[in-house]
């Protein structure tokens, strides 16, 4: 797999425990399989997409489509509920929409249904996230070099987000306006 990771840094040796525990595939190393996502993440002057390899022989590996076991796992992790697969070596999976765009704090709030929060959790662009959480993983991804973003392609990766972004929220409360219990969540967001 060829997989990007955007920092401030040259990531050459990234550290599996670095990250936080509670993010929604546990703690491990964060990546995209997308180039294009990635530069999404630049943010600064010194944005810099880190390119690997990880070559998956021999690896345990789950594999998450957009659906009920997904969300359940993202939320146990979220709420620190402990990492139902902290024993896989990779996990591939959807990046949740929330986690990239304001989605008014509402779909782990408790204010609707789990089935309502997947369905908003399904709005939008779908993007997919590899998490490194094993050493044996992290020995198998390769540094193959980095790319230092220059000021107009950082500007341009800025501008494709806040598009998407426009896209997205439009989307989403057409989404949230079908739910049973909008007028509730209307008023707490006014």
């Amino acid at each position: 797999m060829k997989l990007y990771h955007t920092s401030s840094l040259e990531l050459r040796n990234p550290d599996i425990n670095y990250g936080r525990k509670n993010a929604d595939f546990g703690g491990g190393f964060y990546l995209s399989d997308s180039l294009e996502f990635a530069q999404k993440w630049a943010n600064d002057a010194k944005a810099t997409v880190n390119e690997y390899t990880l070559d998956l022989t021999g690896l345990t590996v789950k594999r998450f489509s957009l659906n009920s076991e997904w969300f359940s796992y993202i939320s146990q992790n979220r709420a620190g509920g402990g990492d139902a697969y902290e024993d896989a070596d990779v996990i591939i999976g959807p990046i949740a929409n929330d986690t990239l765009y304001d989605t008014y704090g509402i779909i782990f709030s408790g204010l609707i249904s789990g089935d309502d929060a997947l369905r908003l959790l399904q709005v939008g662009n779908r993007y997919t996230q590899i998490n490194i959480k094993s050493e044996k993983a992290a020995a198998q991804l390769k540094w193959v070099g980095a790319k230092h973003l220059t000021a107009p392609e950082i500007e341009a990766a800025e501008s494709a987000v806040r598009a998407e972004e426009k896209e997205f929220r439009s989307a989403f409360w057409d989404a949230l306006s079908t739910l049973d219990n909008f007028k509730e969540i209307e008023s707490i967001l006014s």
